[in-house]
């Protein structure tokens, strides 16, 4: 998807975030692709789960559109995954996709007091030089960034008491890729990928 299109896809997902009926207290998905395409009737049939994730998503995109697709819910718990697009659409720096990440969450905490956070690692990618693997996606990020970004995220939760949820860890192989079991192009997770991720949410829910 070109630029334009992800423009024209984010503008369409967020008019249909927009017009969903709110139930208000309950479990709310916010993020990129690695939230959208997970399908909630799929993979967590048991719980009311409103996924509100674009793919294409940024930290200051998610920031500007954060009321819309999160804090108007008042959710009982909040799962955020963001950050990769950062480095692979933007350009940005481990430091700077941080301290966004550091932003979206305080804009939280402060408009939505009771809502419980979830931060998701952001996932690796993998590099192979097979045929199927998207280079545009995987050659625009840098696995030693993502797992800097990891570090930092997982000291922060730690010490403001909100809860880590390691996928990266789940998914990955020995050497911090992604690994190419959960993976169709070395960046989007395939079913195998979202069993694998669903469950990890499933423990929090």
């Amino acid at each position: 998807m070109d630029k334009q299109g992800i423009r024209e896809h984010y503008k369409k997902r967020l008019t249909e975030i927009c017009d969903q009926d709110i139930k208000k207290g309950q479990v709310v998905l916010i993020g990129d692709c690695v939230i959208e395409y997970l399908d909630c009737n799929k993979y967590l049939p048991e719980f009311e789960v409103y996924n509100n994730g674009i793919s294409g998503d940024t930290t200051e995109l998610l920031f500007n559109s954060l009321y819309k697709r999160a804090v108007k819910f008042k959710p009982s718990k909040l799962f955020i995954s963001i950050g990769s697009n950062d480095f692979g659409f933007e350009g940005s720096g481990v430091k700077e996709t941080y301290n966004k990440i550091i932003d979206i969450v305080s804009e939280v905490k402060k408009r939505s007091k009771d809502t419980e956070i979830f931060l998701l690692s952001v996932l690796p990618v993998n590099p192979a030089h097979m045929d199927f693997i998207n280079r545009e996606y995987v050659d625009s990020r840098d696995n030693y960034e993502i797992n800097m970004l990891n570090y930092y995220l997982k000291n922060y939760a730690r010490k403001n008491q909100i809860n880590f949820v390691d996928a990266k860890k789940a998914l990955s192989t020995s050497f911090d890729q992604l690994n190419l079991n959960y993976t169709f192009d070395g960046f989007h997770l395939n079913e195998s990928g979202y069993d694998i991720f669903s469950k990890l949410i499933k423990q929090y829910i």
